[in-house]
């Protein structure tokens, strides 16, 4: 069952080409009109119409401030959200916002984030027990993800949800860089939300075939959960059901704040 993870590759957004080929046609017709002689005498000149108003051009975003900088301020809000050492061993990882931002994108696309995430990757490797003739997931393989648990289940919402508001328009703009045109960061973890909770919370015996190197689920429905969730299957219904009430916690702490007039 292993996750082929993809990043999200930066695209060049379609609403340019359209105005580069918009350019050039309003180029060629301006050029066309400047040159061609006139075919009859000019008409009488209509009278003068007062040029409407310009829009002033937007200025331009000021640059994204420095990484180590970002970091810093989110190591300062976070600190107290949560004492367990997983969290806090998180929190020395570099370039956390936009590994925030990847992860999101790749959860709500179904993608895995092991790629963006690897310091999460468990110890040890997945094991299956057999009974009556069929293999199971060993439960050995949850306890894998406990230091996973552990740490969002510890996790302080109010902090989260502060932080990320403090933090909104940094993590827009560093999805703006990957994105589809007009896609917007809080559309994405909405459906990062709804790809977590999907997941069904498995607290029997689990199914898996062995297919090569690998296992699979045995059960077409949960063979044909996304990348994403799939991964989240894997982790124990503990983790799991620890894992997604934190995030519907943060979600309906996001959903009111939005809400207030």
């Amino acid at each position: 069952m292993n996750d082929e993870a993809v990043q999200l590759k930066p695209q060049r957004p379609r609403w340019v080409v359209g105005l580069v080929v918009l350019g050039v046609v309003l180029v060629g017709v301006g050029v066309w009109l400047a040159f061609r002689g006139p075919s009859s005498p000019p008409a009488s000149a209509p009278p003068a119409v007062a040029a409407a108003p310009q829009t002033p051009a937007q200025p331009p975003e000021p640059p994204l401030p420095p990484t180590a900088e970002t970091d810093a301020l989110l190591r300062e809000r976070l600190a107290g959200a949560s004492t367990a050492p997983e969290f806090a061993a998180w929190l020395r990882e570099q370039d956390l916002l936009r590994r925030f931002v990847a992860v999101v994108a790749n959860v709500a696309s179904g993608d895995s984030p092991r790629a963006v995430v690897g310091f999460l990757a468990p110890s040890g490797g997945f094991q299956a027990r057999k009974k009556a003739g069929k293999e199971f997931i060993d439960r050995k393989s949850y306890a894998r993800y406990d230091a996973i648990g552990r740490g969002v289940g510890s996790l302080n919402a109010d902090v989260l949800v502060s932080t990320y508001q403090e933090v909104r328009g940094l993590a827009e703009r560093l999805h703006r860089e990957s994105a589809p045109p007009g896609s917007t960061f809080d559309a994405t973890l909405q459906r990062a939300f709804e790809q977590v909770l999907a997941v069904p919370v498995l607290d029997g015996d689990v199914e898996v075939v062995a297919k090569g190197a690998m296992y699979v689920y045995a059960d077409p429905a949960h063979e044909g959960l996304t990348a994403a969730q799939k991964h989240l299957l894997r982790m124990g219904p503990t983790n799991l059901r620890l894992i997604q009430g934190k995030v519907r916690e943060v979600s309906q702490r996001l959903n009111a704040r939005a809400e207030r007039p």
